[in-house]
This record gives C-alpha cells, structure tokens and sequence, in this order.
C-alpha cells in the first residue's frame, strides 16, 4: 500500500500579501495539508445534493475519476460556486487546508488559485477505484 501524500507546497507564481501596513506578510508559497472528512463535507455541502447525485448517476468504479476531471463537470461545479456565499466557503476551505487566514486566499493570483484547487484534488488520484466494487 503506498503511503498517501500529507502536505503539497503550492510555489506561488504572485506573492499573496497578508495584514496591513505595520504587519505586512508575504507569501511565496504555501503548504496545504492532505484535506480531511470535514473538508470534504464543507464541499459537498457547498456544492449541494443535485450536484453530488449527477455526478455519482453519471460514472462508476474507474470512471468516476475521469467524471470528476471532466470539463462539463468542473463547468458545473464553478457555477454553483458562483454565489457569494459559496465562494467564501471554499476560500475558508482552502485557507484551513494551507493554515493561513482567508485573507491570503483572496489575495491569491487566479493562476495560484488554480495551483490550490489542483493541489486539493491532486491529494487524491485514485479517487476513481474507491468507488469501484
């Protein structure tokens, strides 16, 4: 059995800057830990019920992973994170996963926010053969 990976450094393309004048902190990097069960709650909560049921009526056993990276599948999800709301959920999501406040989240470049979504799902890549029986 190989040893899953704990923690992912995200080298950051745009420093993220953090606090005010006095207190200014940058960030060149950030190191996120392997996601846990209330992580993947707060998602699936984010993304709701609908979303969760068409994406498991849609793909079984191996075929899952590839329905996860699907692009109308990610399209979906992005617009469900549309909402304000949502989105601040998952920006407190990723800031617990790298132990930073949801400050250096918002302040992230769009290319690094990618780097973390990547991150996140990349902690998992067998996530199709846990669903196979």
């Amino acid at each position: 059995m190989t040893t899953p990976k704990l923690t992912e450094t995200i080298t950051l393309t745009v420093p993220a800057e953090e606090g005010g004048d006095t207190d200014r902190k940058s960030h060149s990097s950030l190191t996120m830990r392997r996601p846990r069960a209330r992580h993947v709650k707060r998602v699936v909560a984010l993304l709701g019920p609908d979303f969760v049921r068409n994406l498991m009526a849609t793909a079984e056993g191996e075929a899952m992973a590839r329905a996860v990276a699907d692009k109308d599948t990610i399209a979906e999800a992005l617009a469900l994170l549309t909402d304000p709301q949502r989105l601040d959920g998952l920006t407190e999501i990723l800031a617990d996963l790298c132990g930073v406040s949801p400050a250096v989240i918002d302040d992230l470049d769009p290319v690094d926010l990618f780097k973390a979504g990547q991150a996140m799902f990349g902690f998992f890549p067998d996530l199709g053969t846990a669903f196979s029986s």
